[in-house]
């Protein structure tokens, strides 16, 4: 059977690298344990038999990795002695050398404040987003299909927001997209990353607009937020300070910029460490521009609300509107 096994691994925040023998993979943890382990083609159910029927290579030293929709109890009961290592996807936990990793340990163990981009739930808060943005019912399957990851996870993040959100027969809508959008804005802790300060004379839409075009000539995925962003959206504030998600580091002195602080710049790129940051941009009906791409309307109100401008949060408040509006239509 084909179980996402990349994406499970990812839900529960490891870090995957290429291991030091043929078909191995290095596995790192939440808390930076390292795992090499050699990963047995999934099962529907890892059994004794499954075991059995597995035929390691010769004088191997990497432990095989059973993974399978469930495991009965007597192989649960062997990973957990450290004898196996299992990766389940009902319930969604992995065992390694005896040691129990669940989504919930990890919530539990890991909290917001953290900026490592392996010690945040980015999924969970991607689900919520994408509910927040969509004009029309989701079907779980498509919603995981935009975030990237496993349709499991979005059953749970909906189960959990209980009342905010509804199922219906085309699919799952907000149900209070203002108490909603309160509750993600409250625990997601921003994109995170590496941000580069750069400072021009040029006013600040013109400076965004020269920026975008040399990352797209650098093929680095442009995304505009912040006060830029807003104004497209729902004009309200003078832009003061651009902001532009990019995948790679950008050179733009050659566009008239020079470097510049952080607290000094006119504008930022930055490096998410939210992967999921262009996976939204193109849900819910909001304005599409050829001359550059936004980031999704919730992350743009995020970064607005977090700006220092004294207008910042009645900008943010014409965002949430917006946001709320599109969803009732």
């Amino acid at each position: 059977m084909g179980l996402d096994v990349v994406s499970l691994l990812r839900e529960l925040n490891f870090r995957i690298d290429e291991g030091t023998r043929e078909r191995s993979w290095l596995l790192r943890s939440p808390e930076n344990a390292i795992f090499l382990v050699a990963v047995v083609p999934s099962v529907e159910r890892v059994s004794a038999r499954t075991m059995r029927n597995f035929i390691a290579p010769k004088g191997s030293p990497v432990r095989p990795l059973f993974a399978g929709l469930t495991a009965t109890d007597g192989v649960l009961e062997q990973a957990r002695a450290g004898q196996v290592d299992v990766l389940t996807e009902h319930p969604l936990q992995l065992i390694l050398k005896g040691t129990v990793f669940t989504p919930e340990a990890f919530e539990q163990a890991a909290p917001v404040q953290r900026k490592s981009s392996r010690r945040v739930a980015w999924g969970r808060w991607a689900v919520e987003r994408c509910l927040l943005l969509a004009d029309t019912p989701m079907r779980q399957s498509e919603i995981a299909g935009y975030v990237g990851v496993s349709q499991q996870m979005v059953s749970r993040v909906c189960k959990n927001l209980g009342s905010l959100v509804t199922n219906t027969i085309d699919g799952v809508e907000a149900q209070e997209p203002v108490k909603l959008l309160e509750r993600w804005t409250a625990t997601y802790p921003g994109a995170g990353g590496q941000q580069f300060g750069w400072y021009s004379l040029d006013p600040v839409v013109k400076q965004t607009l020269n920026a975008v075009e040399e990352a797209r000539l650098l093929d680095l995925h442009p995304l505009v937020s912040g006060d830029v962003a807003a104004d497209r959206l729902m004009p309200w504030k003078l832009p003061t300070r651009g902001l532009i998600y990019v995948d790679s580091p950008i050179d733009l002195s050659g566009r008239g910029f020079v470097a510049a602080p952080l607290e000094e710049a006119t504008l930022i790129t930055c490096i998410p460490d939210d992967p999921t940051i262009w996976r939204l941009s193109e849900i819910g009906a909001f304005p599409i521009y050829e001359d550059l791409d936004l980031a999704d309307a919730a992350l743009v109100y995020w970064d607005v609300l977090n700006s220092n401008d004294v207008d910042s949060r009645e900008a943010a408040g014409q965002l949430a509107a917006l946001i709320a509006t599109t969803l009732s239509l």
